[in-house]
This record gives C-alpha cells, structure tokens and sequence, in this order.
C-alpha cells in the first residue's frame, strides 16, 4: 500500500531531518506527495520553515476522477485544497493518508480511508524496529523543539 503524507507530518519530519524515516518505515511503499502539498512544502522552503529538500516524496499529479473528488470534498469550508488532494489520492488509490490534522482524519474515516497521525507513526517506527524505542523518545524531544509542538499524549507513542 502506497503511503500519502499530508504537509503537516512532511514538514516536521523535514524540521528535524528525518524524512527518510518514512522510506525505512514503509519500504515497499512509495510516499506519495500531492500537488497543493507540495506547493505549500515550496513556500514553507522559500521562508526558512524546513531545511531538508523534497527529494524522498513522489510528486503526484491528479487524475481527472482524483480532482473531481478534491472539488467535492472541497465544498467542507474547514479544508485546505493540499487536505482535499491528499484524502482524493489516498481514497482513490487506496493509500495510507499520513496527517496530524483531527478534521482530515475525520473525513478520511468517514470515506473509508485508513489514517496515522504522527504520535502513531512514531509509535510504529519502534514497533517495526526502524527505531529503537529510546531513539523515538529523543526524536519526540527532538520535534517539540523544532516544530513547537508538544505531544500532550505520549502513551499513544509509547505504550
């Protein structure tokens, strides 16, 4: 299964340079990147926010049922057009949708679309063994810093 990643989880794994985890944790997998993701990933480079370049991630360009689903699940006014790409590529080609956002997982679950926030990709990144489990606790410490963000649940990741 192809993996789609949303720019939120892409742009903190870019933060921390550690953007290939997603190749180690998902190795048969290509980690697809859509094109308003992409676009936003080009500005939040142009003004400083990441420093890693966008080489992992395959550039996708939508087919004409994938933009047509963009449009309709655009009509939801809380979704961003790189949100309504993302849930249209990983509904119609049956991918795993990365994104930390509670309002994208939302939507994906309701269209039958299976999804990992980042607590649960880090969580799985020791699980699988890519990482070992005090190795994710210093990335997790790592991330805070660099993305200004706290995990208020961290047994999601740990337990």
């Amino acid at each position: 299964m192809d993996v789609v990643v949303d720019t939120d989880i892409l742009s903190t794994l870019l933060k921390v340079g550690k953007l290939d985890l997603l190749l180690k944790l998902f190795p048969k997998s290509k980690i697809l990147l859509c094109p308003s993701a992409a676009s936003e990933m080009g500005r939040s480079a142009e003004l400083g926010f990441t420093t890693e370049t966008l080489e992992t991630p395959t550039k996708v360009e939508l087919a004409p049922r994938e933009k047509e689903l963009a449009r309709e699940i655009a009509e939801r006014p809380a979704l961003g057009l790189a949100d309504c790409e993302c849930l249209s590529v990983a509904k119609i080609r049956e991918c795993l949708l990365l994104s930390n956002d509670r309002l994208v997982r939302s939507e994906a679950s309701s269209r039958g679309i299976e999804t990992m926030s980042l607590p649960l990709v880090l969580r799985e990144l020791w699980r699988s063994e890519v990482l070992k489990k005090e190795d994710v606790a210093k990335l997790v410490i790592k991330i805070e810093r660099r993305d200004n963000m706290v995990f208020k649940q961290r047994r999601l990741i740990f337990d």
